[in-house]
């Protein structure tokens, strides 16, 4: 674990030279092995030299697109950093059938539209922001998990994949594939939905905004709140302890138009009156995972390199690390 951490330490600093000349940075972990990529298309690189397994550490900055087709794990500086991570552009998640190893991304703002096609399990999704997900009608990818993240334009859910969101914000959800696909919202906020496009769905502890009837009856809803629709929960057969509110009433400052700044954080009489299952408030932030954009691994907040050596051939560096705890 030194000797990583170390070389993580050494990649850093090559990267804060790059960073001084305005330059995007890939590091590429292989093992102990690392390799370090630069430009608009350093992600592309990295992504072609990777190996199942591996992990890009993306620096600031905007990145070209590039397609998804191993079980990585990919890291950014987080979505509401100072210098965010972006990637541009449209492209695709497709992971072998026969790969081992779970894809995950975390603290990064992805602005293109997001293509989910072939078959693999368990992706992982955490503390990110997404503009648009589609699941293929012929995809069959199981246990797809977002926590924490954004996600600001639809997810259409096809085919015969699951999907769990926990503790996210989800704009214009909808499920085309009643008898094949489900989907689970725990402590979520979802927005604008439209009549019989959820289907096969479970609400638990989550503040719901769509028009009309837009939860049919194969889905089931425990304590959770409607906003400013009385009728959203009358179809159901499989519902118990769900209320109804205003935005002014339940959000701080969310009245239904989003914003990258918006935090969805509820008004603190909605905090002690909308509860959820477990006794804490409905919504993003409560339950098991709050909401929190601060990456769960460490990341450097500071760092102070000596311009040269000392007379013995030691140079003075000081690191700051932040983490979520």
């Amino acid at each position: 674990m030194k000797k990583l951490f170390l070389s993580l330490v050494a990649a850093t600093i090559a990267a804060t030279a790059s960073f001084a000349q305005n330059t995007l940075v890939a590091t590429l972990s292989h093992g102990e092995d690392i390799s370090m990529f630069y430009g608009i298309y350093a992600l592309r690189d990295a992504m072609n030299a990777a190996a199942s397994g591996d992990v890009i550490n993306l620096s600031g900055g905007a990145f070209q697109a590039v397609d998804i087709t191993k079980g990585i794990i990919m890291r950014g500086t987080g979505i509401d950093d100072a210098s965010p991570t972006y990637i541009n552009g449209n492209f695709r998640i497709n992971v072998a059938t026969d790969d081992a190893n779970r894809l995950s991304m975390e603290g990064i703002r992805c602005n293109g539209s997001i293509s989910m096609e072939g078959s693999f399990n368990s992706p992982y999704f955490v503390k990110s922001a997404f503009s648009s997900f589609l699941c293929t009608y012929n995809s069959i990818i199981k246990n797809i998990v977002f926590a924490n993240c954004k996600i600001t334009n639809y997810f259409t859910l096809r085919g015969a994949s699951t999907v769990q969101f926990i503790n996210s914000y989800v704009s214009s959800f909808s499920n085309t594939s009643e008898t094949t696909s489900a989907a689970d919202f725990i402590n979520c906020v979802i927005y604008g939905n439209y009549a019989d496009y959820i289907k096969s769905s479970q609400f638990v502890n989550c503040i719901i905004s769509c028009n009309n009837y837009c939860l049919p009856s194969t889905s089931m809803a425990s304590n959770c709140v409607s906003i400013e629709n009385n009728i959203i929960f009358d179809n159901l057969v499989n519902i118990s302890n769900c209320s109804f509110s205003t935005y002014g009433e339940m959000f701080k400052s969310f009245t239904g138009s989003y914003s990258d700044n918006q935090t969805f954080e509820l008004t603190d009489a909605a905090k002690t009156k909308y509860l959820g299952t477990d006794g804490t408030e409905v919504g993003m932030h409560g339950g098991a995972l709050p909401y929190d954009t601060t990456p769960s691994y460490p990341q450097i907040t500071k760092m102070n390199v000596a311009s040269k050596t000392t007379a013995d051939g030691k140079l003075s560096v000081e690191i700051e690390v932040s983490a979520a705890e």
